[in-house]
């Protein structure tokens, strides 16, 4: 019978393969047991850009503005002219002009078309007087449709970009509210 020497450095080295490569398979298959956040969708879609805006006049009448920025692979300062459309409530639908314009000069004109339903916002206990936080406001969908663009902007003029968002209207002053949406490069797939 022939004896075999083990180097002990070799032997370390492979014991630490196999350990490594059984945490590894461990934890990948953790991974893939997780509950799928959103199981609706087929396929993550690209986030574009992310729009904020604080709305800065709300008349009665339905249109407004709102400024603010855009950030993302589209980035800069942002100002929306919107009018909200006449739909039986608890839904909403606007139509909106949005300029983007990046720190190069260069512009994108958006008309943005939305909808969505209003929500009855969670409050805090009704002893306290600050119990009524937002006023109005929702959850909408809609399309990002580029008319008008210059400079690097200009082969994205015609392109249809999905969005999601939610705006609100606080309670104490509902003139100034805020609005957030998140653009995508491709469509939703439900």
């Amino acid at each position: 019978m022939k004896r075999v020497v083990v180097n002990k450095k070799v032997l370390l080295v492979v014991v630490l393969i196999l350990i490594s490569t059984t945490i590894w398979a461990v934890s990948a298959r953790r991974s893939t047991d997780a509950i799928d956040p959103e199981p609706n969708m087929l396929h993550s879609p690209k986030l574009l850009f992310i729009h904020q805006d604080v709305v800065t006049s709300f008349p009665a009448t339905g249109d407004g503005v709102r400024s603010g920025t855009m950030r993302g692979a589209i980035a800069g300062s942002a100002t929306t002219n919107f009018q909200f459309l006449a739909v039986p409530p608890p839904d909403f639908a606007s139509d909106d002009w949005t300029l983007l314009t990046d720190p190069d000069g260069d512009q994108i004109l958006f008309r943005v078309q939305v909808t969505g339903r209003f929500l009855v916002f969670l409050q805090a206990p009704a002893d306290d007087p600050r119990h009524v936080l937002n006023q109005v406001g929702g959850p909408f969908s809609g399309i990002y449709e580029v008319v008008e663009a210059t400079g690097k902007y200009e082969s994205l003029i015609g392109r249809k970009f999905p969005c999601k968002g939610i705006g609100t209207l606080p309670d104490k002053n509902p003139a100034i509210g805020s609005v957030y949406a998140e653009v995508y490069s491709d469509q939703f797939d439900y």
